[in-house]
């Protein structure tokens, strides 16, 4: 994997990085909304490399592309 390729993949989405002194970072280009987060998402993956940087995306998007059901929470009678 390239950085070329990576970006290519997920430039619309993400910054990507060179991290000072190794790795590899990417931001969110929009902050993720608070359901998003409850479902784990993240505004920053990180990797040691491009290779695992690109898995951390992709499981990223797996994760984005889930449905997500809003289930009102629900008291226990008083």
């Amino acid at each position: 994997m390239t950085l070329a390729e990576l970006r290519k993949l997920y430039e619309r989405t993400w910054q990507i990085s060179e991290s000072i002194g190794s790795g590899w970072y990417a931001v969110r280009r929009n902050a993720i909304s608070a359901q998003g987060r409850e479902h784990g998402l993240s505004d920053v993956r990180c990797g040691a490399t491009l290779v695992e940087l690109a898995r951390n995306l992709e499981a990223e998007t797996r994760l984005e592309s889930q449905a997500w059901r809003h289930v009102p929470v629900r008291h226990a009678p008083s």
